[in-house]
């Protein structure tokens, strides 16, 4: 992992780093989920972003709504889960990324970290 070496450049941070295991991202699937789950919770109790979160799952009649199915609620439904106006318009845009560049949890699992960063 690069940030390793990098950090390990610093002898201080080096025996912090050395100290830790290693740890390996998992693969998960439905993204545009995840992502909107961590926006939903950021700046929240955990319990809060739980219960806001199950609201939001709950518009919908299937497990993991596609982005489709997201944006094609109205902006006031998304709001009445106790959403705030700029966390809605977060989450509308993260959808409309996933559909206009026709995104895959397959695509992105396949992308290099630079071209996920210029994509």
């Amino acid at each position: 992992m690069a940030h390793r070496i990098h950090l390990s450049k610093d002898k201080k941070l080096k025996k912090l780093v050395d100290a830790q295991p290693e740890y390996t991202l998992m693969r998960k699937k439905n993204i545009h989920l995840h992502l909107c789950g961590s926006i939903i919770s950021q700046q929240l109790s955990t319990k809060v972003a739980a219960v806001i979160y199950a609201r939001f799952l709950a518009l919908f009649s299937k497990k993991n709504p596609s982005p489709k199915d997201i944006v094609s609620l109205p902006f006031d439904e998304l709001r009445s889960i106790g959403l705030s106006n700029a966390k809605t318009n977060y989450v509308i845009n993260v959808c409309n990324f996933f559909i206009e560049k026709k995104l895959t949890d397959a695509q992105l699992h396949k992308m290099e970290d630079e071209k996920l960063i210029e994509f």
